[in-house]
């Protein structure tokens, strides 16, 4: 992972306090100026032998989890509610639906004429 700017921290050192997001780039292509420009501030993996990289995957995995042990430790309530949950579960399921507009617009007009 490469890190770049003033505002470098080494994960989580300074905690979690507020709603966050963070963006992976690939060693390639890295990050779109927008993101880069509008970054409070970068990540920084410690990395140690002769390691100058990761992969994609693993440094999402890294951060990841060590977002989740700081959260589990913090103060902050970052946990979904049960409507959130449900939000997330109904457009999960219709993102995994063929044809899911189709289906709900015959289920209401055949509610509709049931009544």
């Amino acid at each position: 992972m490469w890190s770049c700017g003033n505002n470098l921290i080494v994960v989580f050192s300074k905690g979690i306090k507020k709603k966050s997001a963070f963006f992976f780039g690939t060693e390639r292509e890295g990050l779109s100026d927008t993101v880069l420009n509008e970054a409070d501030g970068f990540l920084k993996i410690p990395m140690y032998g002769f390691t100058e990289s990761l992969n994609l995957s693993v440094s999402a995995a890294i951060i990841l989890q060590s977002l989740v042990t700081k959260l589990k430790q913090s103060d902050v309530d970052w946990k979904l509610t049960e409507h959130e949950k449900l939000d997330i579960l109904m457009e999960w399921t219709k993102n995994t639906i063929k044809s899911v507009d189709e289906i709900v617009e015959r289920y209401c007009e055949e509610h509709q004429n049931r009544e």
